[in-house]
């Protein structure tokens, strides 16, 4: 009876410990895949981050298109445009004995950022071994607050220029509309 209780611990154990073996890191042609240390970490509070990656035919090429993509990150935290249309369109046609049935649906989005980020900097930058770039790049919060608030600032006065324009038109189309010639006689 020990024996058998022995045996079966022994294999139990042995199920145990296979089942907590960590599986293998998954991999490419080109080693494992891996990222970079800092991918998961938080930015300090006074900051935004943005990450960028990509793999082109030259280093070079991979950092600067990397770089440009950790700004359009950055720039589409602080003013991102999104127009959506959805389409729906449902037709049933025929008699009660044979119908047929016609449906269409149609989602279409499109995102538009416009954003200047003077004072944006590249901080860190990792090349993974498949040759994949990886870049973060900080952009300060008072940095942002003054970009929103020139992009506001500049709203408000294109507003006020047209609000101005149309009131001039206005005063022109009532000066028209009263202005009646005057005949000088002889």
């Amino acid at each position: 009876m020990k024996k058998a209780c022995f045996i079966g611990l022994a294999f139990f154990i042995a199920v145990l410990l296979m089942a907590c073996k960590s599986s293998p890191a998954a991999t490419t042609a080109a080693g494992p895949i891996t990222t970079p240390d800092w991918l998961n970490d938080f930015p300090p509070e006074d900051v935004l981050w943005g990450v960028g990656t990509a793999r082109q035919t030259s280093a070079s090429m991979s950092m600067t298109t990397a770089e440009a993509r950790a700004r359009v990150s950055i720039a589409r935290q602080l003013d991102n445009k999104v127009q959506a249309m959805f389409t729906d369109y449902n037709l049933d046609a025929g008699n009660v004995g044979s119908q047929a049935n016609a449906s269409m649906q149609e989602d279409v989005s499109r995102q538009i950022t416009n954003v200047n980020l003077s004072g944006a900097r590249p901080i860190k930058r990792w090349q993974a071994p498949d040759g994949t770039w990886w870049f973060l790049v900080e952009y300060s919060k008072a940095n942002a607050k003054n970009a929103v608030a020139s992009i506001l600032g500049n709203e408000e006065a294109a507003f006020a220029q047209f609000k101005a324009q149309q009131a001039l038109d206005m005063l022109d189309k009532q000066l028209a509309k009263s202005e009646k010639p005057v005949v000088v006689s002889e």
